[in-house]
């Protein structure tokens, strides 16, 4: 199994000296890096459909939002899975999962759906009445604000647990299942 659960602190202090992840845990960093591309864009995006006056240009650039957000959205349910299926039940044999860093990362994994899926209604309205632009693009900027303060958080605390507690061969499951 691998090493004895000890403290949160314990566990980052004999990380520090270790900072590789195993390729699992990468995979998971390098699926923020994409999805933080794409948020970019997305951000991109609304900012110019909120200097957009023009009802044709704008109607354009909120099909093409809900789009880009529809495609971004289904890229962050499926690494959101992998992290609830496959990381959080590993990680819950050494560390509690009802309280602490994995019962945060799910209660943030729900914060964050809702909040894309209020942006989602709200673009979407666009089919039946005028959008109010600001909207969208503060809801927008929510989302990716939360999302970027959740990635942070795996990144420096949770996958340098992960990587800490879990053996080499649950690592190595983890490293199959996310080759599916």
């Amino acid at each position: 199994m691998g090493p004895p659960p000890i403290g949160c602190m314990g566990m980052m202090q004999e990380f520090e000296g270790r900072r590789k992840l195993c390729p699992a845990l990468e995979k998971l960093k390098e699926e923020h890096l994409s999805l933080a591309e794409q948020m970019n864009e997305l951000v991109h995006l609304a900012n110019n459909l909120k200097s957009t006056a023009e009802p044709t240009r704008r109607k354009k650039g909120l099909t093409e939002l809900h789009e880009l957000a529809s495609s971004f959205r289904a890229e962050l349910e499926k690494h959101s899975r992998r992290e609830e299926e496959d990381l959080y039940p590993l990680m819950a044999n050494y560390i509690e999962r009802e309280m602490g860093p994995i019962a945060a990362m799910e209660e943030e994994h729900d914060l964050i759906h809702e909040s894309l899926m209020s942006f989602m209604r709200i673009v979407e309205k666009e089919k039946s009445e005028p959008v109010e632009v600001e909207a969208v693009h503060t809801h927008l900027l929510k989302s990716v604000e939360i999302l970027m303060e959740h990635f942070f958080k795996e990144e420096s605390v949770l996958f340098p647990m992960a990587e800490y507690v879990l053996s080499d061969a649950e690592k190595e499951q983890l490293r199959v299942l996310f080759q599916e």
